[in-house]
C-alpha cells in the first residue's frame, strides 16, 4: 500500500513555522529602580527644613567654626556653634522679585543652629583665617535708653584653599547685592519677618513632601549668639 504524505507535508509545515515574539517581549522596557537620593539631593533636603525658600546650596565647607570678638580684650572666644557651613541661594523676595542668600551652619554640638540672611549685616571682611561678618547689636543699658554696639563674628572654615576662597567671595558679594538692594529703597521686605524661614514650625513649607521629619531645633539669631559663648 502507498503510503499517505499528506501528514509528513503537514507536519514538516507545523515544524518549520518561525515562533511567534510577543508584543510585550519586543516592546516594553525595563527599568531599575533608584538605589537612592544622591549627596546634593539629601543635602538639598536637610537644609530645606530649616530654610523652607531654599533655591540651591551654592557652596559648603565640611567644618566651620564660629567665632565671637570680644570688643574689650580684642580676643576671638568660640562660641558653640559648629558644623557643616552652607552658603544658600533663596527664592526671590515675593515683594520685589530681587535676589536673597543666607548661610546656614548646622549645629553639631546642640540644637540651635545658625541661620545668616544677608541683609541682616553691616559688613563683610576677608582675611586669611577668618570670614568676617559686622553687624550692629542694639543694647539696653538704661529704662529708656539703648545704644548699638558693633558685632563681630569670625567663620573658621575647614576645607579647601579654594572652595573657602569661594565661599568668602560669595558670601561678601551677596552682602553687597543686598545693600545695593536697601539703598535702592527696595528693602521694604524687611517689614515682613523673614517670610516663615525664621520660625521654623510655623507653616506648611517645612520638607520637600509627605513624610518629612520636621527639624530638630531653631534658629539662633545674631543677638541671641553673643549669650553662648
Amino acid at each position: 500500500m502507498t503510503p499517505r504524505k499528506t501528514r509528513s507535508r503537514n507536519h514538516a509545515s507545523s515544524t518549520s513555522q518561525a515562533p511567534l515574539v510577543s508584543d510585550y517581549d519586543s516592546e516594553a522596557q525595563y527599568t531599575a529602580p533608584r538605589t537612592g537620593r544622591t549627596k546634593e539631593e539629601i543635602n538639598h533636603s536637610v537644609v530645606k527644613r530649616y530654610v523652607p525658600s531654599l533655591a540651591a546650596i551654592l557652596e559648603i565647607a565640611a567644618s566651620a567654626y564660629i567665632y565671637i570678638l570680644n570688643n574689650v580684650s580684642g580676643e576671638w572666644e568660640k562660641t558653640s556653634i559648629e558644623g557643616t557651613l552652607f552658603v544658600c541661594e533663596l527664592t526671590p523676595s515675593p515683594i520685589t522679585g530681587t535676589p536673597r542668600h543666607c548661610i546656614v551652619v548646622l549645629n553639631r554640638k546642640g540644637l540651635e543652629n545658625l541661620i545668616v540672611f544677608s541683609e541682616e549685616l553691616q559688613a563683610v571682611e576677608i582675611s586669611d583665617q577668618f570670614l568676617l561678618l559686622k553687624f550692629r547689636s542694639r543694647e539696653n543699658t538704661f529704662v529708656q535708653e539703648s545704644k548699638e554696639e558693633e558685632k563681630i563674628l569670625g567663620f573658621f572654615m575647614t576645607a579647601d584653599e579654594d572652595v573657602k576662597d569661594r565661599i568668602k567671595t560669595a558670601v561678601k558679594s551677596h552682602w553687597e547685592m543686598a545693600m545695593r538692594v536697601r539703598e535702592s529703597g527696595e528693602d521694604i521686605e524687611r517689614r515682613v519677618e523673614n517670610f516663615g524661614d525664621e520660625g521654623y514650625g510655623g507653616g506648611g513649607g517645612l520638607g520637600d513632601g509627605v513624610g518629612e521629619l520636621k527639624p530638630m531645633g531653631r534658629r539662633l539669631s545674631l543677638t541671641e549668639l553673643f549669650g553662648h559663648r
